[in-house]
This record gives structure tokens, sequence and C-alpha cells, in this order.
């Protein structure tokens, strides 16, 4: 059991709202007493063991040339394969481009609910319920995800990140990647 955040990169550098993904991640790990992972696809230059001062444990890095560019379907593909060898039952994105392309697919793949454009953390005292913006950001819902596996994908902007200190691990994932 674990919380699962993609970290988003671009000509080898990681998005800065997957920094806010990663501690968004690990304080909703904290929250349910799991511990918080992150997957990185692609050729990363960015010191990945950094990322423990946003609260992610462990990161599972794709070292693959074919994953330096967006592609929703192998990338769901791939994320999926890491989920299920994690035991993820709660997955972040940015809810960015590559988050709105590819939380959909996967919650489909995973059987998972998924609530997209979150700007708070889930109440988990009864249930899991997420808040979000609706209305172009004139009005919040709350929205209870019941399914086992839960996808949020979190808008930009909207959790002020917090650091700390600590230091990731990094492991190499062995992936099939079909292009």
């Amino acid at each position: 059991m674990s919380v699962l955040i993609f970290l988003d990169q671009s000509e080898g550098h990681i998005k800065k709202s997957s920094f806010e993904a990663a501690a968004y991640g690990a304080k909703i790990a904290e929250q349910t007493g799991t511990t918080a992972e992150a997957v990185v696809l692609g050729t990363v230059k960015d010191d990945l063991t950094a990322l423990g001062i946003y609260g992610v444990k462990k990161v599972h890095t794709v070292k693959n040339d074919a994953l330096n560019t967006i592609d929703a379907q192998v990338f769901t593909k791939v994320i999926t394969e890491v989920a299920t060898a994690t035991g993820a039952t709660v997955i972040v994105f940015s809810n960015n481009l590559s988050g709105k392309a590819i939380a959909p697919r996967l919650s489909v793949r995973l059987k998972a609910g998924l609530v997209s454009g979150a700007v708070a953390l889930p109440e988990t005292a009864n249930g899991f319920i997420v808040k979000k913006n609706v209305f172009s950001g004139k009005a919040f819902a709350n929205v209870s995800i019941n399914t086992p596996v839960k996808i949020i994908s979190l808008n930009p902007n909207s959790y002020s990140v917090v650091t700390g200190s600590g230091v990731a691990e990094t492991a190499d994932f062995s992936a099939t990647v079909d292009t």
C-alpha cells in the first residue's frame, strides 16, 4: 500500500508542477499511514534523491529514451505496471497536459476512481473526499472516491509546497515499453 506520484519531466528536468504534486502526495501518504513513492519516465538529469525534501521515500525510474516525449498510451501502460508492482492505492498527477492525458486512461485500466482538478488535501476521516474546482473555479465540489484505487490530479498552484529534510531512494524499474 503506497501513494504513487507521477513526476513529469521535460528535456531531462522535473517540472515545477511535479514538485507540488510530490509534496501533496507525501502529505496524503502521511494522512493514510503509508509511504510516498514516485515514478519518473525517460532520461532525467536532475538529482532524484533530492525529492526526499518533499517527503518522497522512493523514486522508481524507467530509463528509456522512447519515454522522453509523452505518448499517453505508452505512459499509461508503464505507470500501470509500476502502480501494480508497488501496490499503490492512491496515484497523484499534476493537472497539466500530461496528467489530463494519462490519468483518465489509467483510471480505466486500474478500475480506479478519478478526481481531476483537486485543490485541497482529501478528507479521510469519513471515507475519501476530494475538494475540486467546478464552474471555471467559481465554485467547489466535494467528490467521494469509493474505489480501492484512487487517482487525483492536482491543479497547479493550488497546494503550497512545504519542504523538509530527507533523501529519496532511487530504484530502476524494468517495464515493457511498446512504442
